[in-house]
């Protein structure tokens, strides 16, 4: 997210539902974010920074989904690999 301060090297983000109503060969119906469709859903890589955006398991107010099925990931976490030292 361009806002966040660099030092965040991951981010875990729903609320999404990522598009909860998506037509094939149209897309989301509406986006719920200012950056279109870059962060709706799935996995963006930045420099420095990974974005995880998921559907969720729930909806709006509106109980309906259609081609954005609901999910829950499991993610493990470890620490970062260390830069090579340069020669």
């Amino acid at each position: 997210m361009p806002e966040l301060p660099a030092r965040f090297g991951l981010v875990l983000a729903g609320h999404t539902h990522c598009g909860q109503i998506v037509l094939p060969l149209v897309g989301a119906l509406a986006s719920a974010s200012r950056f279109g469709e870059r962060y709706r859903c799935g996995i963006v890589r930045e420099p420095g920074r990974i974005t995880i955006v998921t559907s969720g398991l729930g909806a709006s107010v509106l109980p309906l989904r259609y081609g954005a099925p609901p999910d829950w990931w499991m993610l493990t976490l470890g620490p970062m690999a260390r830069a090579s030292a340069p020669r």
